[in-house]
């Protein structure tokens, strides 16, 4: 699947291709036909993250952990009844439906939102797989669980509002769009926090297959570095903090203990800084879990530059490079067969 929504206005493929496609009594039918497609399809990707999250709570119901099942089923319950309504919602005759000559704003906000659900898988996935990895470790359930209870929440918003475009045929106001839009507006970190060894995705066009990872966390930050590639060496730079930003790094010459404001001759501020525990998974498994202390830095000339380093104690590393819009990395999953 491709996360992306990459601002251009043109039609594409499914209901919005559909609307521009089709004209009169047969062409609305059409157009319903498409859009009971789109739903179903998505239905049934939600449906899926459904089943887990309930697993989760039975498996939590079976350990007689009664306590931290509420948080989980509230997830599950909330997000079927988004499933539910995206599958089985019905729109009268007017509205989009009746539209011979459709609003260009309507098309552009109705393509946005329908991008947003389709998003909104992987906004989902997030925390559908901490609950999990909470529940495998023994953890803290209840954290994952609301803030998946709180994306589900904010898709309901998003279909509310794309079920009001249908109906009356108009956009609705800019700033309710945006705010339903949102994925920044929960917290939630971006769809590539789950990247993983062998999955495919593409950075300002360029294409790469995780070839590794590092995890950080600590401190009161969390991030991940994924390595693209080892010819030249490229990293992604992704925090759980969305208001820090995506970055592609390279590494770059350590500088020494407490001069980490300059990398390259370049000077930095510090966007996060602080001790704590680090992970490097490659192709040989796991280094296991190390202390580390880290700094994440942003360019004090260049509002885009970033950089990163690391002290494991014995090693020093360091990564400098640009930051990255969301809308300029795509995710494609594992290759076929694989």
């Amino acid at each position: 699947m491709v996360f992306r929504a990459d601002g251009e206005s043109q039609p594409g493929p499914g209901l919005i291709g559909a609307i521009l496609r089709y004209r009169g009594a047969a062409g609305e039918e059409r157009i319903r036909e498409e859009d009971r497609r789109i739903r179903d399809d998505l239905g049934a990707s939600y449906g899926a993250l459904v089943g887990r999250v309930r697993d989760v709570a039975r498996r939590l119901a079976d350990e007689r952990k009664i306590v931290e099942v509420g948080p989980v089923d509230e997830f599950a319950q909330t997000l079927d009844h988004f499933a539910d309504r995206l599958r089985t919602a019905t729109y009268g005759y007017a509205g989009l439906f009746a539209e011979l000559d459709p609003d260009p704003g309507m098309v552009e906000q109705l393509r946005r939102f329908d991008q947003g659900l389709a998003r909104g898988v992987a906004e989902i996935e997030a925390p559908v797989a901490a609950l999990e990895q909470a529940l495998a470790a023994g953890g803290d359930t209840a954290a994952p669980a609301r803030q998946g209870t709180a994306a589900a929440r904010q898709l309901l918003a998003r279909f509310d509002l794309r079920g009001r475009i249908v109906e009356t045929g108009k956009p609705v106001a800019q700033e309710s769009a945006l705010a339903a839009l949102s994925a920044e507006a929960l917290g939630l970190p971006h769809a590539a926090w789950e990247l993983d060894r062998g999955v495919a995705l593409a950075v300002l066009g360029d294409d790469f297959v995780v070839e590794g990872k590092i995890g950080v966390a600590g401190g009161g930050s969390a991030f991940r570095l994924f390595r693209l590639s080892s010819a030249p060496e490229e990293w992604l730079f992704v925090p759980e903090e969305t208001e820090i930003g995506l970055a592609r790094l390279s590494p770059v010459d350590a500088p020494p203990p407490g001069e980490e404001q300059t990398l390259a001759g370049v000077p930095y501020t510090v966007a996060a800084e602080g001790d704590g525990s680090g992970e490097v998974v490659g192709a040989g498994g796991s280094s296991g879990v190390r202390p580390v202390r880290y700094s994440v830095l942003r360019g004090a000339q260049e509002p885009a530059a970033r950089a990163v380093t690391l002290d494991w104690g014995g090693e020093r590393q360091a990564f400098a490079g640009v930051g990255v819009h969301p809308d300029d990395l795509e995710i494609f999953g594992r290759p076929l067969g694989e």
